[in-house]
């Protein structure tokens, strides 16, 4: 499979004005679905942080999977996680957070808006067939309030959804738009 397309950034918008999604940490949801018609590769995903967190003694997980319908209140396969918190073991790091002298957060250090939060990049490349839904949902509230994020992915799209899979219907005649 030849992914050629240009690699894409998407978010989960809300409906009625487009912007992203953003959330509070207080509240355990599925964040929003985007549609993939066609065969994908999530190359990363993550969250921005949009207002600075304050202490949590319950930390908050965002998760990135799939739902097989649009109206599902939850991810129906979760592919991965990434804690939103410096925690108590410091566990991220600047950069691509694999080499050993990469400096390491501080433990205990509260994320500050805009401070972008990228999952372990060892997971990625991720396939994902088309047909599906891509959702981001707060599987993990946090113990209380301050805090809140944009969730993202970075994709690269198959380009053209194949017709010659099963799952695909094709019109067969020429539609005219009535003048």
């Amino acid at each position: 499979m030849a992914y050629s397309e240009p690699i894409q950034i998407v978010y989960p918008v809300t409906n009625s004005s487009g912007k992203p999604v953003e959330s509070a940490i207080e509240s355990a949801a599925l964040l929003g679905l985007w549609p993939i018609p066609c065969d994908i590769e999530i190359l990363s995903f993550g969250a921005i942080i949009t207002e600075d967190f304050t202490d949590h003694t319950t930390v908050p997980v965002l998760t990135i999977g799939t739902a097989n319908d649009v109206g599902d209140t939850a991810l129906d396969t979760n592919l991965v996680s990434v804690t939103l918190d410096s925690g108590t073991d410091a566990t991220f790091k600047a950069g691509d957070g694999v080499k050993e002298a990469q400096t390491a957060i501080t433990a205990d250090t509260d994320l500050d808006a805009s401070d972008v939060i990228l999952a372990y990049p060892g997971k990625f490349p991720l396939h994902v067939d088309g047909g599906t839904f891509l959702g981001w949902e707060l599987t993990t509230a946090s113990s209380s309030a301050g805090g809140a994020f944009i969730p993202f992915a970075i994709i690269r799209v198959n380009g053209v959804t194949d017709g010659r899979a099963t799952n695909v219907w094709t019109a067969t005649t020429s539609q005219t738009v009535a003048a």
